[in-house]
């Protein structure tokens, strides 16, 4: 007669190292495997959090590192070597759940999968009030606020003058952290509109009066008429009420 022990999902500790703009993390006195385990997933999770920062130019940040060890780890010995630690195979690095594979070479060796969950709270731009979609935003609009990024699915902005002037294409919420897919670049040339017409060909720049046959934004292609040739060509809206030919006349 066989008896079946049902399988039980592994238990996590739960450790928490307060981290700040200088991303000094508290080191523990490692005489225990647990120990060098945390303490290495601390140095990696600072690293790459460092990492990001620079890269990314935060100033004013702090963290707290969560950290999630298998409770596995109580049979393993004190790793006589320094530990080795790589990202497990095929993952990609993101800082809403950072993993680490965290090795013991030495004698009696061992290798265990760890996860930390960062907090990491920088200063991002939030509504002070509800938006509307279509409101232009100014500057009296928004705030900087100390958030939690590392969930942000859908982003954040941390440059006011990023923002200012754009449109509210996505109703935003009061206090809600503002992202690129709420806000749109506003209407600077309406269909119909008389607008300038820049060619620029050899250094040499000319301009005509043409007639916009379609509304855009900055950067949007569109036909314009030349309202000398009553011809019609692309053009890319530079400004308010100005344009660019993407071929100057005549070719």
């Amino acid at each position: 007669m066989f008896t079946f022990t049902p399988l039980r999902k592994p238990i996590f500790l739960f450790l928490v190292a307060a981290v700040g703009g200088s991303l000094s993390a508290p080191v523990q006195a490692a005489d225990t495997a647990r120990k060098q385990i945390y303490n290495q997933a601390v140095a990696n999770a600072t690293a790459d959090i460092k990492r990001v920062a620079k890269h990314k130019n935060w100033k004013d940040f702090n963290s707290k590192l969560n950290v999630f060890i298998p409770s596995e780890v109580s049979r393993f010995p004190l790793c006589s070597q320094p530990l080795t630690s790589a990202l497990p195979a095929q993952d990609r690095m993101q800082l809403s759940r950072l993993r680490y594979d965290i090795r013991c070479d030495g004698p009696n060796g061992w290798e265990i999968a760890v996860t930390v969950k960062p907090d990491i709270y920088l200063p991002i731009l939030v509504a002070n009030k509800t938006l509307e979609r279509g409101r232009p935003l100014a500057a009296s609009d928004i705030d900087l606020k100390k958030h939690n990024v590392a969930n942000l699915r859908d982003g954040y902005l941390t440059n006011p003058d990023e923002v200012v002037g754009l449109t509210v294409k996505k109703r935003i919420r009061d206090m809600q952290p503002i992202n690129v897919t709420q806000l749109d670049q506003p209407i600077m040339v309406e269909r119909g509109q008389r607008v300038v017409m820049i060619a620029e060909q050899d250094g040499i720049e000319a301009r005509s009066l043409g007639e916009a046959m379609k509304k855009g934004r900055r950067g949007d292609v569109i036909k314009v008429k030349n309202l000398d040739s009553q011809r019609v060509v692309s053009a890319v809206v530079d400004n308010d009420g100005v344009v660019r030919m993407l071929m100057a006349p005549g070719q």
